[in-house]
C-alpha cells in the first residue's frame, strides 16, 4: 500500500479511537483507559512490525534510538494531554484542537527537515489552521 492509503487508514482509525476513548471514559477513569489503550497500541505495533519484517533490536547507543525515545516522550505527553482533555471536554472541541498537530507537523517538516513549501501547501496549512479554529470554537 502507498502512503496515501496508509494515511487514510490512520485517519479512519484515529476517528474511531477518539469515539471509543470517550465512551470508555464513561465507565472507567481516564488514567485507566489510557494505559489499556497504549498497551494495546504497543502490542499491535510490535505485531505489525514483526509481520512486515521490520522489527529489529537496535543498539541502544544508536542516534536513531535516541530520536525514537524522544518521539516516545513526545507521544506520552500527547497521549496524557489528549486523554485528560477528552475526559473533561467535548469530543467536538477536543479533537479539532488536538488535530492542530497536523499544522504543527507540516510546519516542522518544512522548517526543521527542509521539506519543500509551495504556495498551495502554505495555503493548505493556513486553511487547515483556520478550519480547526472554526470547528473548535
Amino acid at each position: 500500500m502507498n502512503y496515501v492509503v496508509w494515511a487514510l487508514v490512520a485517519m479512519v482509525c484515529y476517528s474511531f479511537a477518539f469515539l471509543f476513548m470517550k465512551i470508555a471514559m464513561r465507565g472507567l477513569p481516564t488514567f485507566t483507559v489510557m494505559p489499556i489503550a497504549v498497551l494495546t497500541l504497543a502490542v499491535g505495533a510490535t505485531t505489525v512490525a514483526a509481520l512486515f519484517g521490520e522489527w529489529s533490536v537496535p543498539s541502544v547507543t544508536s542516534r536513531s534510538v535516541g530520536f525514537a525515545v524522544a518521539a516516545g516522550v513526545c507521544l506520552a505527553g500527547a497521549v496524557v494531554g489528549y486523554f485528560r482533555a477528552l475526559s473533561t471536554g467535548p469530543v467536538s472541541v477536543v479533537v479539532p484542537i488536538f488535530g492542530m498537530f497536523l499544522v504543527g507537523g507540516a510546519l516542522l517538516g518544512v522548517v526543521v527537515l527542509g521539506e519543500g513549501i509551495t504556495v498551495k501547501k502554505a495555503l493548505g496549512i493556513g486553511f487547515g489552521a483556520v478550519a480547526i479554529v472554526l470547528i473548535a470554537t
